[in-house]
């Protein structure tokens, strides 16, 4: 998958999670901050208002921001009916919605867990599923569901889920790889824990600082896009609904 422009693409999806307290509000601003200090386009996965008032800023969005609905098991439990299910999603959708001004078209939550549920997520006006199955990194950004969903995979996750201490070994590769981005199909999907990365070490934020200045040189030099998942999402679903077409202008 590749836009027009010959550069390489790079999403940043930020997990927001907040315990509540002042102090704990104030530790994840400093990351919400770095992306707006840096001017990184990104999609930010929230639970609730709670957590996407940290994000705010004067009760609006930022125009190169996207939302995604973070889903936890609750939402997706196996005795849960589709009428349950979808009344569920329809109120956290639209609170959600009321907080924020802006239609949500993604949800984050286990793509199997969601399948069954995969029409009642397209009715909602859902189009992608950000994967937070614990399968590694991927090597495909992303994987065609029932319905004509999307699920999008991460190639790397900041910090690793087997403990913050690695944050400062996964953060080179990450650079590496995206210095090597150029003539690349697919976009680098990451995915960053806000509340895990702000609780870190301050040379933890240092490293986040230091990768999110990277991206910003080089996609002012026009080596590198910084796109949302919402962008990408759009252009798989139009090149999806154009090879019918295609194929029939073969034909002919």
């Amino acid at each position: 998958m590749k836009s027009t422009s010959s550069a390489a693409q790079v999403a940043f999806v930020i997990k927001m999670q907040t315990q509540g307290s002042a102090a704990d509000v104030a530790r994840i601003q400093h990351v919400v901050h770095l992306f707006r200090g840096h001017r990184i386009a990104c999609t930010w996965a929230v639970a609730g208002c709670c957590s996407l008032e940290v994000v705010q800023h004067k009760g609006t969005l930022n125009s190169a921001e996207n939302l995604a609905l973070s889903l936890g098991p609750e939402c997706v439990a196996p005795k849960a009916s589709a009428s349950i299910f979808r009344d569920t999603l329809r109120k956290r959708l639209a609170a959600v919605r009321a907080c924020s001004g802006v239609d949500i078209h993604l949800v984050a939550c286990d793509p199997a867990a969601l399948r069954p549920y995969a029409a009642i997520l397209v009715e909602q006006g859902i189009q992608g599923v950000l994967s937070t199955a614990a399968t590694g990194a991927s090597t495909s950004s992303h994987t065609p569901l029932p319905c004509g969903l999307w699920q999008m995979n991460f190639s790397f996750e900041i910090p690793r889920p087997k403990g913050l201490f690695s944050f400062l070994t996964v953060n080179q590769p990450v650079q590496r790889r995206i210095s090597k981005l150029t003539g690349s199909d697919h976009p680098l999907l990451v995915s960053i824990n806000a509340s895990a990365v702000a609780h870190a070490s301050a040379r933890c934020l240092q490293q986040l600082d230091k990768l999110l200045q990277s991206v910003s040189h080089l996609a002012s030099r026009h080596q590198l896009q910084v796109v949302t998942i919402n962008e990408i999402v759009d252009e798989l679903s139009a090149s999806r609904m154009s090879r019918p077409q295609q194929s029939i202008l073969r034909a002919a």
